[in-house]
């Protein structure tokens, strides 16, 4: 009989593993409001989309800094962009 608690009774996949510490990682820097962050997360890691979806472009994202930056996101970010992470700058 194995114990639960043994080692490999329960694998976790790298996937899954990757996933939550982006998550976690991301949680703890969302509340920051600080435009000059230092650490940011890569575009794929928040499923960065050249093209926005249901309305929740960069541009309209309180976290987007005209004209192509990011406060949380690496790389060059356009209005018209799109991640999951978005902040409406509206309330």
């Amino acid at each position: 009989m194995k114990n639960s608690n043994d080692i490999g009774s329960n694998p976790i996949s790298r996937r899954t593993l990757l996933a939550g510490s982006v998550a976690a990682s991301s949680v703890a820097l969302l509340p920051a409001t600080d435009a000059n962050a230092t650490i940011k997360v890569t575009q794929a890691s928040v499923k960065f989309q050249s093209v926005a979806t249901n309305g929740h472009n960069c541009g309209s994202c309180k976290l987007f800094m005209a004209p192509s930056d990011c406060m949380f996101v690496q790389g060059p970010i356009t209005s018209d962009c799109s991640c999951w992470i978005w902040r409406s700058k509206i309330g």
